[in-house]
């Protein structure tokens, strides 16, 4: 894939026609990797049961005629409420249509339909960037595993904040806002990126993401819905850990310090500083006047800079927006790539490598862009004074 980007030998089609047939290689992999589609199937069951996905967890006893079934069994978390907003839950409904009894079929429809999705957004990032760079994302390793091959709620959001994009570069503000209002019903953080669209068109970039918000959040509202969700997102940030160079840095300084595990108290730390960042990075994109694009990447970045938990599929949004730029964000596309590692976790494998050299090599990257840029001028400018000096 690098090879041919540095080429750059390859037409738009054939790069589309690559991603297309490379994700109907994918699509047949089961669940090998993941068990989240699991849950997608049974809130999608418990939907057409007439039971509201955010009022039982699964292991509740009012659920226990649902509980003698092999897709019970092979659920994950289940003490923990759902989480997975409005959007994502209309969609694991047309899947849990499917379910029979088992979970084949139900699985490979969402997956079908996840890939469907985000080839779309494949196809409307080819309008927004070069061949070559849609080839970075498109032909992935880490995209084509988490999109076709295990079928992640991120697919949907790659398109949305692709349309949201589209949408900013042509002055389409309603369509911009039904573009972020969506991907915030995939996973609540995109509303983060409201900001961006007030700044840019003002109120006209409110109204239509706030009654698509309404009328999607209609048919699950009840007392305990924010309630339950925000009980699990609280136990998810105090309790889960994985793949977050940042946070096990601090971890194990502060171990190494004081002799104690401080995980359960860098974990909301660590929320409450993004949540304090926010007001900077809003400041920031008005003063520098940053695209929309960039704007999106470094808030999203920043996230899972301080986030304890970044499994390899968080990553397919920061690798789709980094590949739009003047030159593509490397250091996202490193963490991806050595991400695909940290699955070794599993099987009690070599992950503590691919931790380190994904996030250590995507710093260092960052400091050879970032700096070696400005070096690089530097030592021009000296050299043309000095040749100037010397013609005088």
């Amino acid at each position: 894939m690098f090879l041919l980007w540095r080429r750059d030998v390859l037409s738009v089609h054939e790069v589309l026609w690559g991603a297309l047939i490379l994700r109907l290689i994918y699509l047949p992999l089961g669940p090998g990797l993941t068990d989240d589609l699991f849950r997608y199937i049974w809130d999608g069951w418990l939907q057409w049961e007439g039971i509201n996905p955010y009022r039982f967890v699964p292991s509740h006893a009012d659920l226990d005629s649902f509980q003698h079934t092999e897709l019970y069994q092979k659920l994950n978390s289940k003490e923990y409420y759902s989480v997975y907003p409005p959007l994502s839950q209309l969609l694991f409904a047309f899947g849990g249509g499917f379910y029979d009894g088992g979970w084949t079929t139900p699985y490979y429809v969402l997956k079908i339909l996840f890939a469907g999705i985000e080839f779309s957004g494949v196809a409307l990032l080819a309008r927004l960037t070069s061949a070559r760079n849609v080839l970075l994302y498109s032909w992935n390793p880490l995209v084509l595993i988490e999109a076709a091959g295990q079928g992640h709620t991120e697919t949907l959001l790659v398109a949305l904040l692709l349309g949201a994009v589209w949408a900013v570069q042509r002055r389409r503000a309603e369509l911009a806002s039904l573009a972020i209002a969506g991907a915030g019903l995939v996973k609540i953080y995109p509303f983060a990126l409201g900001p961006f669209l007030l700044r840019r068109f003002g109120w006209r970039a409110v109204w239509p993401g706030a009654f698509l918000v309404g009328g999607l959040c209609l048919p699950y509202i009840a007392p305990y819905t924010l309630p339950h969700m925000k009980a699990s997102a609280d136990l998810f940030a105090k309790l889960f850990e994985f793949n977050a160079g940042p946070y096990y840095a601090v971890k194990h300084v502060l171990w190494a310090w004081t002799g104690a595990d401080w995980s359960k108290t860098i974990g909301p730390l660590f929320r409450g500083v993004f949540l304090t960042l926010l007001p900077v990075l809003y400041t920031l994109d008005a003063w520098r006047g940053w695209s929309f694009r960039r704007a999106c990447l470094l808030l999203i970045g920043t996230l899972f800079v301080f986030s304890t938990t970044v499994h390899p599929w968080y990553l397919l949004p920061l690798i789709a927006l980094g590949v739009m730029g003047p030159r593509p964000s490397w250091p996202w596309l490193w963490l991806g790539v050595c991400s695909i590692g940290t699955y070794l976790f599993y099987i009690e494998g070599p992950y503590w490598i691919w931790v380190g050299a994904g996030w250590g090599g995507a710093g260092l990257i960052f400091m050879i862009q970032r700096y070696g840029t400005e070096l690089r001028r530097r030592v021009r400018r000296r050299y043309r004074t000095e040749g100037s000096s010397a013609a005088d």
